[in-house]
C-alpha cells in the first residue's frame, strides 16, 4: 500500500483556496500512485480558526467542501475538518471515498495549554477510530488520531494503545502541529518510543505555513513497525510524502541545524504574515544596530528585497559608524533607502513642553521623544504607501521593558521577539555565513546601544540576562531554582520585577512570530495588575 502525506499551506476561513489546494495535492498523489491520500490535520478550515467558528454558517461552509472533495475521492482520502453535532462542534478526520464520506473520527485528547485551546470550541471524542480501507482486495485496518491524541502521556486514555488492542495495522496522525526550537526532536523521540511499544507502523502529516503568529514546519514523517525512517517530508514548505509500506530502505533523518531552522521559520512566518494579510511591502527603521539588520536581512528572503524598504532616523546622538552601518546595510541587501534626520522634530518637541517640564532634570523622557519621533515617521510612511512597519525588538529586551510603546514598539509584525539578544547574534553570524556576509561587520561587533544619549550602551550584560530571562519565561524555573542554578538573587529579584512589571508594554506590542515553546503572544496571559512577584523564597 502507498500512502501520500500531504503537507499543505492553508489560509484561516479561505474555504475555496484551500478546497483548490487540496484538490491539487490529492491529484499529483493520486498521479504517483498513492492507494491513500492524507492531509493534515483542519485542512478545510486552516488552523486554528478560533472563535471563526462561532460565526454564523462557518461550519456549514467547512463541511460542504468536505462533501465537494468526496465527489472526485476515487482513491480514499483523509483530511482534517470540523463535525457538528446535537449543537457541538468536534475537531474531526473525514475518510472520503466513492463520491461521499464514509467515516468520520473525533479528535479525543483536547489540548488546553500555551497557544491551544481547543475545549473552548471543541467536544472529546469518545472512541479512538480504527478503519477498515480496501487496498488489492486487502483490509488494511488503519488507526486514524488527530495531533494531541498522540502526546497521551499525561492523559487518562491512550489513543495509540487502545488503537493497537483494537487491531490496527498502522496509525495514521493528522496534525497542526506549531514549530519551535527542537521541535521535530520531540515529535520524533515520542514516534519511536510508541512504535516501539507498540510494534505498527507510524506516519504522522503535519501542516505547514504561519497563521498570525504561529508557523507550522510541516516535517511530515513516517516510521516502519521496527521504528525505522521510511520517509520525511521538507521543512517549512509544502510537499508530498509518498510511502510504500513495502519499502524496507531507512533514511536518516534530517534535522537541520538550530539557526537555520530558525531563520526558515522566521521567513515563513514574514511571508506568509504578508501574503495572507494581502500587504506587499516592508519598511523598517535601520540603527546600524544588531536587530534591525536582523531583520531586513529575514525580510529581503521572505519578500524579496525590492519590497523592503530601509529607513535610517538619526539624532544628534547617532554616531557615524552607525549611520554608515545602516547604509552599508542597505547596499549589502540592494534595497531602498532613505535618511530622514529627527533633530528638527525633537528640538520643537522639547521646545513645546519645555514650559511644562521646567525644573525637571533631563531623563528618559526626552530619550523617549526621539523613539516616539522616529515611530511618528515610520507610521507615517506606513500609511502614505501601504508598507506594513516589522518591529525589531528581541526577547530580552521585551522581557525587561527596554524598547518604547509608540515608538520603537511601533508596528504590524515584530520579527525577533521571540529570540533572545544573544540568539540574534548568532543568527546574525548564521546569515553572513550562508548569505554573503550582508550584515557589516561593525554592526555585530560593536557594543549594543540605542544612542538616545550621549556615549550610551545597552545596559545588560546580555551573556547572563539572555538566558535568565529564557529560564524564567520558558521554563518557568522559580527563584530559588535559579538560585540553585548558580544565579545571583540580586539579579534574579532585578530580572523578575522587570519581567512583571512591563506586561503592560507588551501587552500593546505587535504580534510576534513564536519560535519557542514559550512565547510573549497568546499562549502566555499574566495579569497587567500582578502582585505574584513578591514571590519570596
Amino acid at each position: 500500500m502507498k500512502i501520500a502525506l500531504c503537507q499543505i499551506n492553508p489560509t484561516v476561513g479561505s474555504f475555496s483556496s484551500n478546497l483548490d489546494l487540496i484538490e491539487k495535492h490529492y491529484n499529483d498523489a493520486k498521479n504517483k500512485g498513492a492507494d491513500l491520500v492524507v492531509f493534515p490535520e483542519m485542512a478545510i478550515t486552516g488552523y486554528p480558526p478560533q472563535d471563526l467558528l462561532w460565526q454564523k454558517d462557518f461550519v456549514t461552509k467547512n463541511y460542504q467542501e468536505v462533501e465537494k472533495l468526496s465527489e472526485f475521492c476515487s482513491v480514499p482520502m483523509i483530511v482534517g475538518y470540523v463535525r457538528a453535532e446535537n449543537n457541538k462542534l468536534y475537531n474531526s478526520a473525514a475518510l472520503c471515498q466513492d463520491g461521499k464520506v464514509i467515516n468520520s473520527y473525533d479528535k479525543i485528547l483536547l489540548p488546553t495549554y500555551d497557544v491551544f485551546d481547543e475545549t473552548r470550541y471543541f467536544t472529546s471524542g469518545e472512541i479512538p477510530g480504527i478503519w477498515p480501507i480496501e487496498n488489492n482486495g486487502k483490509k488494511i485496518n488503519v488507526g486514524i488520531q488527530i495531533c494531541e491524541d498522540l502526546w497521551d502521556s499525561d492523559y487518562h486514555i491512550k489513543v495509540s494503545n487502545v488503537q493497537k488492542k483494537n487491531g490496527a495495522d498502522i496509525i495514521i496522525n493528522i496534525s497542526a502541529s506549531p514549530y519551535s526550537k527542537n521541535r521535530l526532536k520531540d515529535r520524533v523521540n515520542l514516534i519511536k518510543r510508541k512504535v516501539k511499544e507498540l510494534q505498527v507502523p507510524m506516519l504522522y502529516c503535519n501542516l505547514v505555513g504561519a497563521q498570525d503568529e504561529l508557523v507550522f514546519d510541516g516535517c511530515s514523517i513516517a516510521f516502519d513497525k521496527e521504528g525505522n525512517c521510511i520517509g520525511q517530508a521538507a521543512s517549512f514548505k509544502e510537499d508530498i510524502l509518498l510511502i510504500d509500506l513495502n519499502n524496507k530502505n531507512s533514511i536518516n533523518i534530517n534535522y537541520k541545524s538550530r539557526n537555520e531552522n530558525i531563520y526558515d521559520a522566521l521567513c515563513l512566518g514574514i511571508k506568509d504574515y504578508f501574503s495572507k494579510s494581502g500587504i506587499k511591502d516592508a519598511v523598517i527603521g535601520l540603527s546600524g544596530g544588531i536587530d534591525s539588520a536582523v531583520v531586513a536581512a529575514l525580510a529581503c528572503n521572505a519578500l524579496g528585497n525590492n519590497f523592503v524598504h530601509g529607513v535610517s532616523m538619526p539624532s544628534r546622538f547617532s554616531s557615524d559608524h552607525s549611520k554608515e552601518d545602516a547604509k552599508q546595510l542597505a547596499d549589502n541587501l540592494e534595497i531602498d533607502f532613505k535618511s530622514i534626520s529627527i533633530n528638527d522634530m525633537v528640538i520643537s518637541m522639547e521646545e513645546t513642553l519645555s514650559p511644562h517640564f521646567k525644573n525637571n532634570i533631563r531623563d528618559t523622557t526626552e530619550e523617549n521623544i526621539q523613539a516616539r519621533s522616529r515611530g511618528n515617521l515610520l507610521m507615517a510612511l506606513s500609511n502614505k504607501f501601504g508598507w506594513l512597519v516589522l518591529s525589531t525588538g528581541n526577547k530580552t529586551e521585551l522581557a525587561l521593558g527596554y524598547c518604547t510603546l509608540y515608538g520603537d514598539m511601533n508596528g504590524g509584525l515584530s520579527v525577533i521577539s521571540d529570540l533572545n539578544k544573544k540568539d540574534v547574534y548568532l543568527l546574525a553570524n548564521w546569515i553572513n555565513e550562508h548569505k554573503s556576509n550582508v550584515i557589516p561587520f561593525n554592526t555585530i561587533n560593536k557594543p549594543p546601544s540605542a544612542e538616545l544619549a550621549p556615549d550610551q550602551v545597552d545596559p545588560f550584560d546580555y551573556d547572563l540576562v539572555s538566558p535568565l530571562v529564557d529560564s524564567i519565561i520558558e521554563k518557568k524555573m522559580t527563584k530559588k531554582e535559579l538560585i540553585d542554578d548558580g544565579y545571583d538573587k540580586k539579579i534574579i529579584d532585578f530580572v523578575y520585577d522587570k519581567i512583571i512589571n512591563n506586561e503592560y508594554k507588551r501587552r500593546q506590542a505587535p504580534i510576534g512570530i513564536r519560535i519557542s515553546k514559550k512565547a510573549f503572544g497568546a499562549g502566555r496571559r499574566f495579569p497587567i495588575v500582578n502582585h505574584y512577584q513578591k514571590d519570596l523564597i
